[in-house]
């Protein structure tokens, strides 16, 4: 009897997948990381996206979802208050 393999689950967002596969090399230039940086913006927004409809999601308590949600909005502000700094820091140079 062989033994069962596990399938990979299929992608939440698969329209991002290639974006797993950009992040895999180094950037080598600015224009690299720019690409990489947009990439990047549309998962968060995917992942904005499945947080904000997270009411539908079936199989997670109430707890449990708001957990996840306080947790993913405290890393969200701490993301936004970093990035800010970033975007400060060179103006004023």
């Amino acid at each position: 009897m062989a033994p069962k393999v596990k399938s990979r689950p299929a992608p939440r967002f698969p329209d991002l997948e290639p974006v797993t596969e950009l992040l895999r090399t180094p950037p080598a230039t600015t224009e690299d990381r720019l690409v990489r940086i947009r990439a990047l913006g549309k998962r968060v927004e995917g992942y904005i996206r499945f947080m904000c409809s997270i009411g539908r999601l079936d199989g997670s308590s109430a707890e449990v979802k708001e957990e996840a949600v306080a947790i993913f909005y405290d890393r969200l502000v701490n993301m936004e208050q970093e990035l800010g700094r970033i975007q400060e820091g060179l103006l004023l140079r």
